[in-house]
C-alpha cells in the first residue's frame, strides 16, 4: 500500500479518523460513495495524487464504476488539504541553509 499511496495503513487510518472528525465538528457530510466507504475512497484518491492513475483503472482495482471514484476523488482532495493544513510549511518556515525541490526542479534557498 505504501508504494502506490505514498503512506502507510496506519497513516490512512489517521488522516480518515482526522477526515471523520473534521466532519463531526463542520457537521457537514462528506459525500463520499457508500460502496468505498471512506478508507477505500482515501486510498483510491491518494493513488490518485500520487500516481496519477486514470479513474477507470482505480475503479476496476477498488471493483466500482468510474464514477465513483472521480466523487470520492472530489470529495476528499479538499478535506485532505483541510485536515493537513497545518503541516504543509510555508517559505517563511522554511531554512535558509540548503537546496529545496520543488516539482523536480532544484531551487536555491539564499537568494
Amino acid at each position: 500500500m505504501y508504494h502506490t499511496t505514498g503512506f502507510h495503513k496506519n497513516d490512512i487510518i489517521e488522516l480518515c479518523a482526522m477526515i471523520h472528525t473534521a466532519e463531526q465538528s463542520s457537521k457537514q457530510e462528506i459525500p463520499v460513495p457508500p460502496i468505498l466507504g471512506l478508507f477505500k475512497a482515501m486510498v483510491a484518491t491518494l493513488t490518485y495524487l500520487r500516481r496519477n492513475h486514470v479513474q477507470q483503472e482505480l475503479a476496476e482495482y477498488h471493483g466500482v464504476s468510474q464514477t465513483a471514484i472521480s466523487r470520492a476523488i472530489s470529495a476528499l482532495i479538499p478535506m485532505i488539504a483541510q485536515v493537513t493544513d497545518d503541516w504543509v510549511p510555508t517559505a517563511g518556515n522554511l531554512s535558509t541553509v540548503g537546496p529545496y525541490i520543488v516539482d523536480g526542479t532544484l531551487l536555491p534557498c539564499w537568494s
